[in-house]
């Protein structure tokens, strides 16, 4: 999993280079979608913890004590080697989709 990680932070930040905001944005536009999912799904009172313990997550830092942002970026942690394949994946499809420069 550490070579992994490492591979993927790699990888990344050659994405960066390449493609800079667009790289960017895309990741933040994902994060930014998912924790929005997770928080209207924790708001509507939908039981993540049981589905990411089912995948072997502890989910236990995430009570249901702790305020909803609080829970909803918990399990938005959980997913960011998943946001960070999509972003990888996803990069240069956006930047082909961006109409080119005129001079």
């Amino acid at each position: 999993m550490r070579e992994w990680w490492k591979r993927a932070r790699q990888q990344y930040q050659q994405l960066v280079e390449r493609y800079g905001a667009i790289a960017v944005g895309t990741y933040f536009t994902i994060f930014f979608s998912v924790l929005g999912g997770f928080w209207l799904a924790v708001s509507s009172g939908v039981d993540l913890a049981s589905g990411f313990e089912s995948l072997g997550f502890d989910t236990q830092s995430a009570s249901s004590r702790s305020g909803t942002l609080v829970v909803a970026y918990a399990f938005t942690k959980l997913t960011q080697p998943l946001r960070i394949a999509a972003t990888l994946v996803l990069t240069p499809l956006v930047a082909r989709l961006r109409p080119p420069k005129t001079s």
